[in-house]
């Protein structure tokens, strides 16, 4: 035993001798510190994962082999000798095992300052991709200021309980049926989602399968889950055939099967559904609760014909486009009117004028009065339905009654958890609370993860990362939508938003023209391409589109913000007035926010009325306690109505909230989001007479390329610079006008390519 453990020992002894540990130790550190920065190269460059597996592996194999060259060789004067050739009297392995020493703690020093690197810098998204005719702005794009993380993407866990229904086929061959078929589908689907503990895909996500050559296996990878359920549908007179089955789709086998003949009445057909469900939960071994238990077995409506209607407006709904959102409504007041107790018909009501508000041109008042009525109709008829408080959610939302907002997305989430929309929706009200980014993000991931394929969704949550300065990861995700759904107008919108974000204002145009030419009725698109031309000077061109859109919608409201922009831009205050008179009391009368009038009245010159437009909108401007949630909400008008303040008699409350909105843009907003700086606090510099800080604020902003139309906007208002900072302050504006001079002249040659 004595002779074993020495030669242990000396074996050891000889390691250490031929420097064979430090030799290991400087291998690994230096391997791990390679790998890191490979994985950050190669998730820029969307390399494939095999590349970093191969480094793996090559790392590995690269570790015994550095292990075997440390013990059979040795470093000498004369060059690397094989070590039993070397005189041990000449040997410099002391010498080597120093420099090793010194270059271990030299590659910790470096794994250190990159540790805390992740933890405490950026770690997320650069900004936009430079200009091609300005390359200098790619350094412009490195902030050193405090940045939000970039959320991190996982592959979500496939769950036993989860599964996808197929579309049905339509076994009766009438094209007729096919409706029928496809309405039976989108039940089941509701049906089964009300069970908490399973994750079920959404309709939209599933419809595209619909006479798929893609293997059971292909699709449950693509829509992230475990089980499969198909089936078909055969009408004949009165009577119908339903035959489910439901897949495993790693085994690609029948975990159940079964066939309903039954004859065709609404009873009967949301009876096979309830059964469907129940013994789905059963093959899966889901829990469901007794409350569950109830919902599923709920009967919306003994109306074939309301049914119809309702599963005719669903469809229509989902487009998005405003002449199908006006049918979707019609649709759905039918199916109200045939049976005034059908409450998912109501929720559909409530929505499709919540969204044909958003995407046309329904009146607010109008439509804020009907989502009212029918939300709390359908919560009347049945108030364990989640849907109905996704509807009332978002009504609150529109009022800006954030918290009962909030608690009635809750509620929905925790009475329907597989509906998306709650999610969705939900998320949505967090972009007026910026310091919430992350929550919003995840809760539109969650929406993404049970609706993988809706186009919608997939546009919301490039917004979130568009809010949360993840340009380029907004721009991929937009683009991800419109390679799934190429003509999806709300994609084509979102992403002109991003690229007028970036300054990039040709690209902008190219997104705007495509999604007016898709959807013609909404004169957003065309509304948006004439405060571009304003932007960047081209005034003829501004005024051509604003004679289009009074020809389309004249009288419209967003035409009387438009008109008081271009007039300030020209400095023609009286016409400016004249728009301004116009639009104020309509805005007033459809009960929406003041601030951005006030803002406007402050460009006019008159701070007085200004102030009174600001306290009419909001009283709270002036309770010192509310501050908080009204500088997050409205960060750019903080500063303003600071300076209103202090225009109007109330110079310490002014400095007070300037003060307050500076640290809140300068310190808690970019620990939230990314270039937080596009919201500069310069006016809020101004107001405290910090005028060396205000323009260093603008000359940042410009240095990131948030360009912001200052020059139609930010400049009209009656600000006044230190006298020795105003040399300074002209640099300012003759490199902005520079940058967007380059912007004219890529529009220009948009508009030469188009023969405009």
């Amino acid at each position: 035993m004595s002779t074993l453990r020495g030669a242990s020992m000396s074996f050891f002894e000889e390691l250490k001798r031929r420097n064979v540990f430090k030799v290991g130790i400087a291998y690994l550190v230096g391997a791990w510190l390679l790998i890191q920065i490979v994985d950050i190269l190669l998730d820029n460059t969307g390399a494939p994962p095999w590349v970093l597996q191969a480094l793996f592996v090559a790392v590995g194999v690269g570790f015994f082999i550095t292990l075997f060259f440390a013990w059979a060789f040795e470093m000498t004067p004369e060059g690397v000798k094989r070590e039993k050739d070397v005189d041990r009297s000449q040997s410099i392995t002391p010498q080597t095992g120093k420099n090793l020493n010194s270059t271990i703690l030299v590659l910790m020093a470096l794994v250190i300052g990159y540790l805390l690197y992740d933890k405490f810098s950026v770690g997320g998204e650069m900004g936009s991709e430079p200009f091609a005719q300005e390359p200098t702005a790619q350094a412009a794009q490195a902030s050193n200021e405090k940045r939000a993380p970039a959320p991190a993407e996982t592959e979500p866990v496939i769950k036993r309980q989860s599964i996808a229904v197929l579309p049905f086929s339509n076994r009766s061959n009438r094209e007729e049926d096919q409706f029928f078929t496809d309405g039976i589908h989108d039940d089941l689907l509701t049906t089964i989602a009300r069970i908490g503990s399973m994750k079920v895909i959404s309709r939209t996500s599933v419809m595209e399968y619909r006479n798929t050559t893609k293997k059971i296996p292909e699709i449950a990878r693509e829509l992230g889950v475990a089980n499969i359920l198909e089936g078909g549908i055969q009408r004949s007179g009165n009577q119908v055939r339903i035959n489910v089955q439901l897949i495993d789709a790693k085994t690609d086998e029948h975990l159940w099967a079964e066939i309903f003949d039954r004859e065709l009445t609404a009873e009967n057909l949301f009876a096979i559904q309830s059964e469907i469900s129940q013994k789905i939960a059963d093959a899966l071994e889901a829990t469901l609760t007794p409350s569950e238990k109830d919902r599923i077995n709920t009967m919306p409506t003994q109306n074939l014909d309301a049914y119809n209607a309702y599963m005719r407006g669903r469809q229509l709904m989902a487009s998005r486009e405003s002449a199908k959102l006006e049918q979707a409504a019609s649709e759905f007041n039918q199916a109200v009117e045939l049976d005034p107790d059908f409450a998912l018909a109501w929720v559909g009501v409530a929505d499709s004028h919540d969204l044909w508000m958003l995407y046309g041109t329904f009146d607010r008042a109008k439509g804020l009065e009907i989502i009212g009525n029918a939300a709390n109709r359908a919560l009347e008829i049945d108030d364990q339905l989640g849907e109905a408080y996704t509807s009332l959610g978002d009504l609150y939302k529109l009022q800006r009654e954030f918290d009962k907002a909030e608690v009635a997305f809750k509620r929905a989430i925790e009475l329907s958890p597989n509906y998306a929309t709650a999610y969705h929706w939900y998320a949505m009200m967090l972009q007026a609370f910026p310091l919430r980014a992350q929550e919003q993000i995840e809760l539109m991931r969650k929406a993404a993860e049970l609706n993988p394929r809706s186009a919608i969704i997939g546009v919301a949550l490039g917004g979130a990362y568009l809010g949360s300065g993840f340009y380029s990861k907004a721009e991929r995700q937009l683009q991800k939508v419109l390679d799934m759904e190429p003509g999806f107008v709300i994609a084509l919108s979102a992403l002109s938003g991003v690229y007028q974000m970036t300054n990039r204002y040709d690209l902008a145009m190219k997104y705007l023209r495509l999604a007016a030419q898709q959807d013609p009725a909404n004169t957003t698109y065309l509304r948006n391409q004439a405060y571009i031309y304003l932007a960047i000077g081209e005034l003829e061109k501004s005024d051509k589109i604003r004679q289009q859109l009074e020809d389309t919608v004249p009288g419209d409201l967003q035409n009387g913000y438009f008109d008081i922009w271009a007039s300030l831009v020209r400095g023609n205050k009286p016409a400016a007035r004249e728009a301004f008179n116009w639009t104020l009391p309509r805005v007033q009368k459809l009960g929406l926010p003041l601030e951005l009038l006030g803002l406007m009245e402050t460009a006019l010159g008159t701070p007085e009325r200004a102030r009174t437009i600001f306290l009419q909108s909001n009283p709270d401007w002036v309770e010192t306690n509310s501050w908080q949630e009204i500088v997050e909400q409205q960060q750019n008008m903080a500063c303003f109505f600071a300076w209103i303040l202090t225009q109007t008699g109330d110079s310490a409350m002014g400095e007070k909230l300037a003060k307050f909105t500076a640290r809140y843009l300068t310190e808690d907003l970019p620990a939230a989001i990314e270039h937080a700086d596009i919201n500069d606090a310069s006016v809020c510099y101004l107001v405290t007479g910090d005028d060396e800080r205000a323009i260093a604020s603008l000359e940042t902003k410009l240095k990131h390329n948030h360009l912001d139309f200052y020059r139609t906007q930010a400049s009209q208002f009656p600000f006044s610079i230190a006298p020795e900072l105003e040399p300074r302050f002209q640099n300012f504006l003759a490199e902005y006008d520079r940058l967007i001079e380059i912007q004219r002249l890529a529009v220009a040659r948009l508009d030469a390519e188009a023969g405009l």
